[in-house]
C-alpha cells in the first residue's frame, strides 16, 4: 500500500500505532517487535505477495551470514575465511539486484553488439529491492569489519523490513535503528515525538499529492507530445520535472521520518535543501544523503578515495557516479546522468578554489541549471527522447502566444479540467479562462520555486520547539486537501528504482 492512500492513513497506520504501543504499554516488548515485523511484512506483501518471499529470503540469508561472521575467529588465519564469506554474501546480494533489475538490460546490449537473439526474461522488479539490499550489504560489510554488536534475529528483521523506510529509503545503517529497538525511552508514547511525526507526515504528504502529482500532469503531457512543444514549453517541461522529483522524493522521505517518529524512532534525513546548494559537491551532500553516504563508505573509500593522487581520485569519483546512475535504473540514460554528475564533481574538485571566489548566487544558479539539464536524461526513456527535448529547447521557437479559446495545452494539463469546468459553470468565456489559467499557473510555479529557494526546509519547520498559534489549523487544512486527492493515488517516483 502507499503512504498517500486511504487504506494506509485510516486503517493500516492506526492499527499499527495502537497495537504496537498497546503491547509496549503491557511491557510485552518481544511481542511488540513481532507485531511491528508482521505489520511491515504485511505492508510489503500488500504490493505483491510473491515478492514477500524474496524479502524474507534475503533477510534469512544475510542474518545467517552475520552469525557465521560473528563466530569465525578474527585471528590472522580466520580473517581470510571471514573475508571470503563476506565477499560471497555481497556477491549474492548484488546478484539478486542484477537478476531482477539488470538482466534484460545486459541481454539487450549483448544482442545489439553481437547480433545474437538471447531471450529476455521480462522479470518484474521487486519493490524496494535496491534499498533493502544495499542496507544489508552495509550490514554484512560492517560485520566483517567488526562494527556490529550482538543482534537477535528479531531486531535484525525489524531493522531491514521497517515499513517507513522499506521501499524507498532512507538507507538506514544498523547502528541507527537496531539499538533504538531496545531503548526503554522508546517503549512509551511520547507526545513530542508524535507531534513532530505528524508535522513531517502531513508536510511530506502535501509535497507529494498537492505539488509533485500536479507537476506530473505537465511532465507527462510534455513527454507524450514533444513534437508539439515550443521553446518556452520545453523550459517549463524541464523545470517541472526538476520540481516534481524533488517534491516527490523529499515528500516520501519526510513521511518516512514522520512515521518513524510516530512510533518512537529516529530515522536519518535524506534531503536538506539540495537546490540551494552553491556547488555540485554540496548538492550531493544534501540530495539523497543516505545513498551518497552508502556509495562513499562502501565504494569510494575502498577504491582509495582521495588518498592516491588527483588522477586516481577523479577516476574513483567517475566510477562512483557511473554506478550510482546505473543503480537508479537499467538504461544508458541513467548512466549518462550519473557520468554528467561525475564530470561536474571532478570539475569542481579541480577548480574549486576559483569557483568558491565567485558570488554564491551565481554558483547556486549555475548548479541548479546544471541539475535541471542532467534531469532530462534521468526522465527521458531513451537517448533520442532526451535529445528531442534539447532540440525543442534550442530550436522550438516561441509558437503562437496569442490567447485563443484553445489556449495553451500544457497549461490546461497542469491546471486540469476541474478549474475549467468551474469557470464554465460561472459563465467565464473561453479566452478569459485561458488568461486566468495562465496567470494561475505562473503564480503556482512561482510559489513552488519560493518553497524550494526561500522557505525553510521541513526539518527546520518540524524541529521548532515553539510553534505558531495556527499550526494545528494549517496542518488540518493541508491534511484535508490531501485526503481529497486519495481518489487518484499515484506511486512515488523512486519506487521504480
Amino acid at each position: 500500500m502507499l503512504f498517500n492512500s486511504a487504506v494506509f492513513v485510516f486503517a493500516f497506520l492506526p492499527l499499527v500505532f495502537l497495537g504496537y504501543y498497546g503491547l509496549r504499554y503491557l511491557k510485552l516488548h518481544v511481542p511488540a517487535k513481532l507485531y511491528l515485523l508482521a505489520a511491515s511484512l504485511f505492508f510489503y506483501g500488500y504490493f505483491s505477495p510473491r515478492y514477500l518471499l524474496i524479502l524474507i529470503g534475503s533477510i534469512v540469508i544475510n542474518y545467517l551470514v552475520y552469525l557465521v561472521l560473528m563466530r569465525l575467529p578474527v585471528s590472522e588465519g580466520g580473517q581470510g575465511i571471514r573475508r571470503g564469506v563476506m565477499l560471497v554474501a555481497v556477491t549474492l546480494n548484488l546478484a539478486s539486484i542484477v537478476y531482477f533489475k539488470y538482466y534484460d538490460f545486459f541481454i539487450e546490449n549483448i544482442n545489439a553488439v553481437t547480433k545474437a537473439s538471447l531471450p529476455l526474461l521480462h522479470v518484474a522488479l521487486p519493490l524496494g529491492i535496491s534499498f533493502f539490499t544495499f542496507q544489508q550489504i552495509s550490514f554484512v560489510i560492517d560485520t566483517y569489519r567488526g562494527r556490529t554488536g550482538r543482534y537477535s534475529w528479531l531486531d535484525y528483521s525489524v531493522f531491514v523490513s521497517f515499513f517507513p523506510q522499506l521501499v524507498a529509503g532512507p538507507i538506514v545503517m544498523h547502528n541507527e535503528l537496531i539499538p533504538q529497538l531496545s531503548e526503554e525511552k522508546r517503549f512509551r508514547i511520547r507526545l513530542d515525538y508524535i507531534t513532530v511525526g505528524i508535522r513531517y507526515f502531513v508536510i511530506g504528504l502535501a509535497k507529494k499529492v498537492l505539488l509533485a502529482d500536479r507537476l506530473s500532469l505537465v511532465v507527462t503531457y510534455g513527454y507524450d507530445n514533444l513534437s508539439a512543444l515550443n521553446t518556452p514549453e520545453a523550459v517549463w517541461l524541464i523545470l517541472a520535472y526538476t520540481l516534481q522529483i524533488y517534491f516527490d522524493f523529499s515528500g516520501y522521505s519526510d513521511m518516512a521520518i514522520g512515521l518513524g517518529k510516530m512510533l518512537g524512532f529516529d530515522l536519518p534525513k535524506n534531503f536538506d535543501e539540495p537546490y540551494k546548494a552553491k556547488n555540485i559537491q554540496v548538492f550531493w551532500d544534501r540530495w539523497h544523503m543516505t545513498m551518497t553516504r552508502f556509495f562513499t563508505q562502501y565504494l569510494y573509500f575502498p577504491l582509495g578515495g582521495s588518498r592516491k593522487g588527483k588522477v586516481r581520485t577523479c577516476i574513483n569519483v567517475m566510477v562512483v557516479f557511473a554506478l550510482s546512475g546505473l543503480w537508479h535504473g537499467a538504461g544508458w540514460t541513467f548512466v549518462i546522468w550519473g557520468c554528467l554528475h561525475g564530470v561536474a564533481s571532478v570539475f569542481h574538485r579541480i577548480f574549486h578554489r576559483r569557483i568558491d571566489k565567485l558570488p554564491i548566487w551565481l554558483t547556486t544558479l549555475v548548479t541548479f541549471g546544471f541539475v535541471n539539464f542532467a534531469w532530462v536524461f534521468f526522465r527521458a526513456g531513451d537517448l533520442m527522447t532526451a535529445l528531442h527535448v534539447f532540440s525543442k529547447l534550442l530550436r522550438g521557437g516561441f509558437g503562437n502566444l496569442a490567447l485563443t479559446a484553445e489556449g495553451f495545452p500544457m497549461v490546461n494539463a497542469f491546471c486540469g479540467s476541474n478549474i475549467t469546468d468551474l469557470m464554465t459553470h460561472f459563465g467565464v468565456g473561453a479566452v478569459w479562462q485561458q488568461v486566468i489559467l495562465l496567470a494561475l499557473t505562473i503564480i503556482v510555479m512561482t510559489g513552488m520555486l519560493l518553497l524550494v529557494f526561500v522557505a525553510p526546509s521541513s526539518h527546520r519547520v518540524c524541529g521548532r520547539e515553539k510553534t505558531g498559534r495556527f499550526e494545528g489549523l494549517w496542518l488540518a487544512v493541508l491534511m484535508v486537501l490531501c485526503v481529497m486527492t486519495f481518489s487518484s493515488v499515484s506511486e512515488f517516483l523512486y519506487f521504480q528504482f
